[in-house]
């Protein structure tokens, strides 16, 4: 298992944030890592200044360390590096490895890794 403190400068990884309350003082975060390990508490004020605090020392803290980190979201235009393919992302789901799959169908029907694609454009959809 990786905790949060055995990261490298460069080494990106997945928390999930649940908004917990919003009030006067700003948006109210929970912060929790994988199989919904409790990582931390933050707090958004208003003005976008964000503050807060891991529930445990960073040697506790289970993370998922991001293996590959190029974000695809829908609209991006991809084109596939060995046949010269090029297709349109309508669909993207991020694995718990913190992978990324696409689908150039709505429904997501024929997934494909972002291995071996390069993004080359963006429509708007």
């Amino acid at each position: 298992m990786t905790v949060l403190s055995d990261l490298a400068a460069g080494q990106a990884f997945m928390f999930v944030a649940q908004v917990t309350a919003i009030d006067t003082a700003g948006v109210h975060l929970s912060l929790f890592g994988p199989a919904s390990a409790a990582g931390g508490t933050a707090l958004m004020d208003p003005s976008g200044v964000l503050t807060g605090q891991l529930t445990s020392a960073a040697s506790q803290i289970p993370v998922t360390v991001v293996t590959q980190f190029a974000a695809v979201s829908s609209g991006d235009v991809l084109s596939n590096d060995t046949s010269g393919e090029t297709l349109v992302a309508r669909t993207v789901t991020v694995q718990p490895d913190g992978s990324y799959l696409w689908s150039s169908s709505p429904a997501g029907g024929v997934q494909y890794r972002t291995d071996g694609w390069t993004i080359i454009g963006h429509v708007s959809l």
